[in-house]
């Protein structure tokens, strides 16, 4: 089972770097150029950042925009 782990940057600006871990290596997740921007209901809107792994696994990152 691979797991994601996210190294959190200081900064509302800043970008997290994602990394994928499988049993034989880990592999750096690359940003998508554009967020998807949603607000949910009753709520603050938000940018939906997704991340692709080399294996083809998706993360999904946000933050309040």
């Amino acid at each position: 089972m691979a797991e994601w782990v996210v190294e959190v940057r200081s900064g509302p600006k800043q970008f997290p770097t994602v990394w994928h871990r499988h049993p034989n290596g880990t592999l750096r997740a690359e940003r998508d150029r554009t967020p998807t921007v949603v607000q949910p209901l009753g709520g603050e809107r938000v940018e939906r950042w997704t991340y692709l792994c080399a294996c083809g696994e998706v993360y999904l990152w946000e933050r309040p925009w």
